[in-house]
């Protein structure tokens, strides 16, 4: 593990050949990130599958299904899932006027 830290301290700080130099306030944003990923959590591909449903059931104000915390959770994360859903819910909203 030790040697892990090393060289990804190496890599993120531009320490050795052709290695980026990423800023502080990025390496904050990966910690953040990282330290909130959960075992249980949607990719985006799992969020868009079920996207539309969890609109309509946020338009109903319902919220009793099983994966709508790990959407939620997702969506949380996720500026451009974030942006799709959105853009959904206006479109939702509307065809309903």
């Amino acid at each position: 593990m030790a040697e892990l830290c090393a060289r990804l301290r190496r890599w993120f700080t531009g320490k050795g050949p052709g290695r980026p130099v990423l800023p502080p306030s990025s390496l904050v944003s990966i910690g953040k990130a990282i330290e909130t990923t959960s075992d249980d959590e949607f990719d985006c591909e799992q969020t868009n599958r079920l996207l539309d449903q969890f609109a309509e059931a946020a338009l109903r104000g319902e919220d009793s299904a099983p994966w709508m915390d790990l959407i939620q959770a997702h969506l949380d994360r996720c500026p451009d899932c974030q942006a799709e859903f959105e853009a959904l819910l206006h479109v939702l909203e509307t065809e309903d006027t």
